[in-house]
């Protein structure tokens, strides 16, 4: 199966999980499209001064694919820079969030696991 980029789903979203600003969501396959414990496989893009809000995973756990595009992370309470070629591994019952300090949106791929 081939899922091109312009096939996927987009969806904007404001003020991601709380936080501030634009985030686009590109929706490659969602858990009713996937026989494992995957629950989706993303492309997003976080727009210049925009956040995702600190927020834990309780039930799955989370792997952000930085693509492009640099920022920082809240990993577990600690801030680090990230840019392009950087995994951030967010463990279940931990917790993560991103904001963008660059000129240029934050590309990364999200894949999402059942915990």
């Amino acid at each position: 199966m081939v899922i091109r980029e312009k096939d996927a789903l987009k969806i904007v979203g404001e003020n991601p999980r709380g936080g501030k600003g634009t985030i686009y969501n590109y929706r490659y396959l969602d858990k009713d499209e996937i026989n494992t414990p995957l629950k989706g496989f993303y492309v997003n893009e976080l727009l210049p001064g925009s956040e995702i809000c600190y927020h834990e995973h309780i039930d799955d756990e989370e792997f952000y694919y930085i693509l492009s595009g640099k920022g920082i992370v809240n990993d577990n309470g600690k801030e680090r820079e990230i840019g392009p070629g950087d995994l951030i591994y967010t463990p279940f019952k931990e917790g993560h969030g991103l904001k963008n300090t660059g000129d240029e949106p934050i590309k990364f791929a999200a894949f999402i696991v059942e915990g």
